[in-house]
This record gives C-alpha cells, structure tokens and sequence, in this order.
C-alpha cells in the first residue's frame, strides 16, 4: 500500500491544500473534508478504522491518545494503514508551511513503503 495521508482534525486544512499545491501527484485529505467530515469528533478507533478502510495513513498531532490505540490494535490482531505522529516543539501546529515540507519530504522518501500498520515521527524539512 503506496502513501496516502488522512489529517486528523487537529491539523489543518490549508496543510492538505499547500501540499497538493506544490506536489498534486501527492494523495493527501483532510479529516475535515473526507467523507463529508462525518467523522469530526468521533472516536480514534472509528477514524483510524474507516481510515484502514480507504487505505489512508494517519497524519496526527495526538501523542496521547492514539499510541496507547494503537497497542490495543496490536494485541487484537487488528490493522491500520498506518500513522504519522507530529510532534508540536519539532513541527509547530501553526507553522502551515514547515508541515507541508516534512510532508512533501516524508512522501519522496517513503512513499513506496509497505505502510500497513508503520508508525513514523515526522521530521522537518
């Protein structure tokens, strides 16, 4: 399964819209927009879920409740398309452009990987 980014509610939408402004062959959608935004407010495991569904990696700022998820998924046996945590001191919430270029850099490195169930750290670029 090729690259393909879901942004959790906590990250903007202008990311998705400056990705695809410099790289439209990037596959990247915001949580806010994909699928009508039904899964606004919803539990993690419905959106990491419905994510797997459609084969899109999670792309979140939330260190607190996702990792612990993510466990629970392992020990069940369960899958996910994979995720991509974003640390706020390393890639500042606000800091829309310094997003798009970790993403846009992580995506030229990574993208041909196998990302069922891989867990990354974004990094800046």
């Amino acid at each position: 399964m090729s690259l393909r980014l879901l942004l959790d509610e906590n990250v903007s939408s202008a990311v998705a819209l400056g990705v695809v402004s410099n790289r439209p062959e990037i596959s990247i959608q915001s949580l806010h927009h994909w699928r009508g935004g039904q899964l606004l407010g919803k539990p993690d495991e419905l959106v990491l879920a419905a994510a797997a569904e459609d084969g899109l990696t999670l792309v979140t700022y939330d260190l607190k409740t996702i990792p612990p998820l993510l466990v629970e998924l392992a020990a069940c046996g369960a899958r996910h398309a994979g995720v991509v945590f974003i640390d706020n001191p390393t890639n500042p919430n606000g800091d829309i452009g310094r997003i798009v270029r970790a993403l846009i850099a992580l995506w030229d490195q990574a993208e041909p990987w196998e990302w069922a169930d891989r867990v990354v750290f974004l990094t800046p670029a």
